[in-house]
């Protein structure tokens, strides 16, 4: 009897956190939530309905502080909610689900992408075969996805499942819904950095007329589609209507979040740079430092957001001709973008996501004991079956030059004038590793790169691939741990070197998934 009524009092505190939430008063929720959350202690040997109780109480907790822009709090809690999920719901439960979603966000506005990408990509597998593929939850997370390769700098990455995003949500709830107006602006907010303008103009358009017939033309939603269409009109060369969009979108943020969200924030930064490029420096500045102070409190001194507006912000105060706090900001800021693990000069960032539409098997991206990252096969995979397609930006041979360095290029030479950019839109397929003894081969069709399994390939078992190296290249170790090592990557030296191989190996250029 103790036992349900204990149930009873936690069922209440969650119903009555959920109604002051949903009234607009976050303080009283938060109150009762962490009372539930107080009281629904846990071990080892804590039954599950109490397990499913707690995470419930965390996920609401965690979501509803995400939802005020504390990410670090939040993303602790819902560590917690993931695993309580688990052992209450079982490891493939839709609120295992959820928690890895809303702790996925959490990561990637704190700017933790490679801890993002694997969370978002388990939370699809869940939701597709618990929901089906065309379900409208699971719209949510390639919308996710989108956002985060949009936070990494991919944006062709992104694309496709922004896309897919679209696709799913307009066909599940029709295409007026206001959920398909937010993958609207996150779909064009990836063409925007392709400068794709003509599209994600129309894009947004549409969807702020959806938003504001929905939520008003006050709408936190309304805001990040004017402050992106804000920078549209300011690469098309239009400063005034630039403008106009940058200071609507920061007021309404200011008055929905207040000042010392990150959020309100990121409009304050994208209006001080454009203001600074209109010479009006000094309201640059000023904008510049109340960004800063907020990024810094809320996200941390580290993070990616601090050195994109560090670097704004020095090269205003050069203007300035305040050299001295210029020479701070931007060494400061080259301090930490020298952290962000980046597969290129813009500081594309790696996500360790796999695009499911051009792989055949379940995939995963996590550490491995050859190099770094690794590709692993979440499911057993039959021999001479097409696994995954290599995917990229299509180089010319002069830009490969170019791009290429040898910490972190991931070009595939498709012939002796084209190449793929794997760090460009690709596929998750450049981060598969070399062996000397792989399981995987290569197969160019028309152009196009497909990995086929050159045995069968148990669940758990890292995918691998020879790299094939030139010969003329200068020796790179390899570290595969194969019997068969040949020591480097690159292919043995032909005794007769003025015979021509009758047919062209696919090669991969040398790239950073070597040691």
């Amino acid at each position: 009897m103790k036992s349900m009524d204990a149930h009873r009092t936690i069922a209440r505190l969650l119903s009555s956190a959920a109604a002051h939430e949903g009234a607009g008063d976050p303080s009283s929720a938060e109150r009762e939530y962490r009372r539930a959350i107080r009281r629904l202690k846990v071990s080892a040997s804590t039954p599950r309905p109490v397990q499913r109780q707690r995470a419930r109480a965390l996920i609401g907790l965690g979501q509803l502080l995400e939802h005020q822009g504390r990410y670090r709090a939040a993303a602790r809690l819902l560590t917690q909610a993931v695993a309580s999920a688990e052992r209450g719901f079982g490891p493939d439960a839709l609120e295992v689900s959820t928690a890895l979603n809303n702790l996925g966000v959490c990561y990637k506005y704190l700017g933790r992408f490679l801890d993002a990408g694997p969370l978002y990509q388990r939370a699809l597998a869940i939701a597709e075969r618990r929901l089906g593929p065309d379900h409208a939850d699971v719209a949510t997370l390639y919308h996710n996805l989108g956002g985060l390769e949009h936070s990494a700098g991919n944006w062709a990455r992104g694309e496709p499942f922004a896309r897919r995003s679209v696709r799913i949500r307009s066909r599940a709830l029709g295409p007026r819904h206001p959920h398909v107006a937010h993958d609207l602006t996150a779909l064009a907010a990836l063409l925007d950095g392709q400068k794709k303008f003509d599209e994600s103009e129309r894009l947004y358009r549409r969807a702020i007329v959806i938003l504001e017939r929905e939520y008003g033309a006050d709408s936190h939603d309304v805001a990040v589609a004017l402050n992106n269409l804000a920078a549209v009109q300011q690469a098309r060369g239009r400063p005034k209507q630039a403008e106009a969009l940058y200071r609507r979108a920061l007021a309404i943020e200011t008055t929905n979040l207040g000042d010392g969200h990150p959020k309100t924030a990121f409009c304050a930064n994208n209006l001080a740079s454009l203001l600074k490029t209109r010479g009006r420096v000094k309201e640059a500045a000023a904008l510049f430092r109340q960004a800063l102070e907020v990024f810094t409190a809320t996200l941390g001194r580290d993070h990616p957001n601090v050195a994109i507006c560090l670097e704004n912000y020095a090269d205003t105060l050069r203007k300035l001709r305040r050299w001295r706090e210029a020479r701070a900001c931007a060494k400061r800021a080259a301090r930490i973008l020298g952290t962000v693990e980046a597969v290129n000069d813009d500081a594309v960032a790696l996500t360790g996501t796999i695009n499911p539409a051009l792989a055949q098997f379940r995939l995963d991206v996590r550490r491995s004991r050859i190099h770094r990252l690794g590709v692993f096969a979440e499911e057993p995979i039959p021999p001479r079956r097409k696994v995954i397609e290599y995917t990229g930006e299509r180089i010319s041979r002069r830009e490969s030059k170019r791009r290429w360095d040898p910490s972190r290029s991931y070009l595939f030479l498709v012939d002796s004038y084209w190449r793929l950019d794997g760090a460009i839109g690709g596929s998750g397929a450049e981060l598969i590793n070399h062996s000397c003894e792989p399981n995987l081969r290569t197969r160019l069709v028309r152009g196009r790169i497909f990995y086929y399994s050159r045995r069968a390939i148990a669940a758990g078992e890292e995918l691998t691939v020879d790299y094939k190296y030139s010969e003329e290249l200068r020796p790179i170790r390899c570290r595969c741990g194969a019997p068969t090592c040949r020591g480097t990557m690159n292919l043995p030296r032909r005794r007769d070197t003025n015979r021509r191989s009758r047919r062209r190996r696919p090669t991969i250029s040398p790239s950073s998934s070597r040691p």
